[in-house]
């Protein structure tokens, strides 16, 4: 950790703090910043950066100056007027700040979900345990927790150090448990990945119905192991209970378990099991969050029609801001049911503004809001949620196929494929990566390979209608047309498909009439890829279109 005026440049996990705010710059910024940095007041030449920066990759010159440019309106002048990087004409940069190693700073911690040591145990015990051990340490305020969403990926890996390096970590909690008839047997420990940290080990033998209580000393144990001095407030808050009933959080967390996975199936087992939460215990917030969420789901894939899906968000979400008004995950539901049911951009913005500041650190409200920013063509803004989403999570497959789809948007095809292709590689068995690798595939001339990519996408996502549509129209744009057509029938027949999907393939199939009479079909059934009008690159061809811009006008208030 290196300090620099008012600024805090962690180089290993590639992020820069001003104070407590964490700065918008883009991964590859802080890599440039950081070898700077590093040789504060020495020239480096642009191939010295460049080699540093994009190892073993061809890249033009244009990506360097584009992120020095970025580096240099994040920070500023020094207060003397200076830039922090000097530009020397055609030889390179120095970096011209003092700097000094950092204050200590608090610990990063991964809770990995608990391995389940029986068959017999239930699903998502494990991942409950690990989340409301990342709840209430974050309540703290004392140490820096990885998200729950970006832990669930390393459920039955059993490489700790791997895991901390990849969430970049300062050290890992892994731990194991077993449900042995109304007994709760659990052993933890803590992995050290920074040097100054030590390694700690504990064991915990319980009824199951003392299971709070049992996370309770869980999490102040850890605590002392990360040598956290808490005050009584805070040892307080490690007390907070979600619900008073035992039955609708196993409930619950079975719920969120299933949601994880996101599949056709498991989605199904989810709204059982939110429904099953909020019944056994009402005042309990979390399960009709986790319902709205659900219900968006459901309209946006076409499990349910979108009308109907909306209206039943729009309850779900209501009645847990009702029970719980900082519920961050429920304004997040709420911003997008705005956005899909009457196209309310400033109410959307509103909702997502106070999710992002009931919960700052998590990465799902960042990544929320910056495709907000993206829908709306606020490319920078869209740029800088996911650097903040990215600090939060640094392996998560959805940011690297948000930032994909954000290189799609600026035109820079090199850097959507590399990021398609991360996404991937860290999670190889789900379709998002693939999805997002077969567009950029398809951008970059290789169709072969692009279709190739979409029907691995198809094939994990069970053969879902949305994914089925994409590989559709990949066929149609490589010139398939036979099965493109064949797919398109099966799909139009298809209760509740969206016609905006229809629509993409319509058009790489050449049928201009039929895509705009599908446009139409689905702003009036409120379908919720309307919102993506105004980007949506596979719809250029029609931008020029007097039914087309009408569409836009209606969707955004104003022509576009």
């Amino acid at each position: 950790m290196t300090e620099f005026g008012p600024y805090r440049l962690d180089a290993a996990r590639r992020v820069v703090w001003k104070g407590e705010e964490l700065l918008p710059i883009p991964p590859k910024a802080t890599e440039i910043l950081a070898a700077l940095a590093e040789r504060a007041g020495e020239l480096l030449t642009k191939d010295e950066l460049m080699g540093r920066v994009w190892p073993g990759t061809f890249v033009e010159e244009a990506n360097l100056s584009v992120n020095v440019s970025a580096l240099r309106k994040a920070l500023g002048k020094q207060p003397d007027g200076q830039p922090y990087i000097q530009t020397l004409h055609r030889r390179g940069y120095r970096f011209l700040g003092k700097t000094k190693p950092a204050a200590e700073r608090p610990p990063v911690l991964a809770v990995l979900p608990f391995a389940s040591l029986s068959a017999a145990d239930e699903p998502g015990l494990g991942t409950s345990m690990a989340d409301a051990v990342i709840t209430r340490l974050a309540r703290t305020g004392r140490v820096v927790l990885r998200s729950t969403s970006a832990v669930l990926k390393y459920a039955g890996a059993r490489d700790p150090i791997q895991a901390g390096r990849e969430l970049a970590a300062d050290a890992v909690l892994d731990g194991a448990l077993q449900r042995h008839g109304d007994r709760l047997r659990l052993s933890v420990h803590l992995v050290p990945i920074a040097p100054r940290l030590r390694p700690w080990a504990s064991a915990f033998d319980a009824p199951y119905r003392d299971l709070f209580e049992v996370q309770e000393a869980l999490a102040e144990k850890i605590a002392a192991a990360l040598e956290l001095e808490l005050t009584a407030g805070e040892r307080e808050k490690l007390k907070a209970r979600p619900t008073r009933d035992l039955q609708a959080y196993d409930a619950y967390m079975r719920g969120r378990h299933f949601w994880s996975q996101f599949t056709p199936t498991t989605l199904q087992k989810a709204f059982a099991a939110f429904g099953e939460a909020a019944a056994k215990d009402p005042a309990y917030a979390a399960p009709h969050a986790g319902l709205a969420d659900l219900f968006l789901v459901s309209g946006f894939s076409g499990l349910l029609p979108p009308r109907e899906a909306w209206r039943l968000a729009e309850e779900a979400a209501d009645r847990a801001l009702a029970l719980e008004p900082d519920s961050a995950e429920a304004h997040v539901a709420r911003a997008y049911v705005r956005l899909f049911a009457s196209h309310d951009f400033a109410g959307a913005e509103t909702d997502l503004s106070l999710a992002v500041a009931r919960d700052p650190l998590s990465p799902a409200t960042r990544q929320w809001y910056g495709l907000l920013h993206a829908m709306q063509g606020r490319h920078e803004a869209f740029a800088a949620e996911l650097a903040r989403a990215h600090a939060l999570d640094p392996a998560s497959v959805l940011v690297e196929s948000l930032e994909a789809f954000r290189a799609q948007l600026a035109g820079d095809r090199g850097a959507e494929l590399a990021a398609a292709r991360r996404a991937t590689e860290l999670e190889p068995h789900r379709f998002l990566g693939h999805w997002s690798l077969g567009l950029a595939l398809l951008r970059a001339g290789k169709r072969s390979e692009a279709i190739a990519a979409h029907r691995r996408a198809a094939e994990l996502a069970e053969g879902a209608p949305l994914i089925t549509a994409v590989l559709a129209r990949t066929l149609a744009v490589a010139g398939h047309g036979g099965e493109a057509r064949r797919l398109l029938k099966d799909l139009a027949s298809i209760p509740d498909m969206s016609r905006y999907q229809l629509a993409t393939i319509h058009l790489a199939l050449g049928a201009r009439g039929r895509a705009l009479d599908c446009l139409e079909f689905a702003y009036e059934a409120r379908e919720p890829w309307l919102v993506w009008l105004a980007v949506d690159l596979m719809l250029a061809p029609l931008r020029r279109d007097a039914r087309f811009k009408k569409l836009q006008q209606l969707v955004f208030g104003a022509p576009r």
